[in-house]
């Protein structure tokens, strides 16, 4: 059998009641439950942060990792384009070649 997905609602008493498909095999089984929202709990981990510090601090944590705010989300055709040499232009193994030299 398929896993089953369900989306449910936890209300204030944070219980669950599933009725599950008959041809659901009986015996052990693994439940996740994962919430698709985010809690902030308002206070930082402060050895994460001690270590964010340190790292900082060595020039060895990269922060740029994000897109600056406003970016567009390039399409996949635009994606392919980029991946893709431009015609007459000679090949990556030519290209490959010139940079690395002979052995």
């Amino acid at each position: 059998m398929d896993a089953i997905t369900l989306s449910v609602e936890i209300r204030e008493d944070r219980r669950l009641v599933i009725d599950l498909p008959s041809d659901m095999p009986t015996g052990t089984a693994e439940l996740t439950i994962k919430s698709l929202h985010t809690v902030e709990t308002g206070s930082p981990n402060m050895a994460r942060e001690a270590a964010r510090a340190k790292l900082i601090a060595a020039g060895v944590l990269n922060t740029s990792h994000r897109a600056p705010g406003g970016a567009v989300a390039l399409s996949n055709e635009d994606l392919a384009k980029l991946g893709q040499l431009t015609p007459g232009a000679r090949s990556s193994e030519e290209l490959i070649d010139e940079e690395r030299g002979t052995y």
